[in-house]
């Protein structure tokens, strides 16, 4: 018997998708996802209100601590789009799981960099121009943790890992040529049987 080692998918007569194909799909998932990311944190956000001090906004330790809500919202939502997408995607191209961890990897924070955008044009712009000390004005929707914007990717690739040890079928993320030890046995029992 011959000692080729063929993947379920072979078998299946199931080709793996190409590299280019699995990264713009994961582009054009991050790209709306972060859109829908930015509405939602735009609209989960709390508002922030400011004191004009000096041609500049101050707050109080209260308004201050929702600058963090803002933080932990954006957080929150990035890390459910990271664990929704990386299920799909690591699932639905499970043959070829590299080019998905990278994309995931990379791709997160693009999605999290629209979200973010996203999230400032719909807010409340902070523009203090013209107001007089003692005047209010609402903070501009803003992330002040930049830390914020790694949490989506970071999802991901856990979640991708994880996926990926219980995987019955771990050919894809062998290096290409390497024993994989499926055939060891065939070939070891017709040497003992000649």
């Amino acid at each position: 018997m011959s000692g080729v080692v063929t993947t379920r998918a072979e078998r299946l007569g199931h080709a793996a998708p190409s590299t280019v194909r699995v990264v713009v799909q994961i582009a054009v998932a991050s790209l709306v996802a972060g859109i829908a990311m930015g509405v939602l944190w735009w609209a989960l956000a709390p508002d922030v209100q400011g004191v004009v001090i000096d041609g500049g906004l101050g707050v109080d330790a209260r308004e201050g601590q929702h600058l963090f809500t803002r933080d932990a919202v954006f957080a929150l939502l990035g890390a459910a789009f990271g664990l929704v997408l990386s299920v799909v995607f690591v699932v639905w191209h499970r043959r070829n799981p590299v080019a998905v961890l990278v994309s995931l990897a990379g791709l997160g924070v693009v999605g999290s960099l629209v979200a973010g955008v996203v999230g400032r044009v719909l807010g409340p712009d902070g523009d203090v121009s013209g107001l007089a000390d003692g005047a209010e004005q609402l903070f501009s929707l803003e992330l002040k943790s930049s830390a914020a914007y790694l949490v989506w990717s970071m999802v991901a690739v856990v979640v991708a890992a994880v996926i990926a040890l219980f995987r019955e079928d771990r050919t894809p993320w062998a290096v290409p040529g390497a024993d994989t030890g499926h055939g060891a046995g065939v070939g070891g029992a017709g040497s003992v049987g000649g």
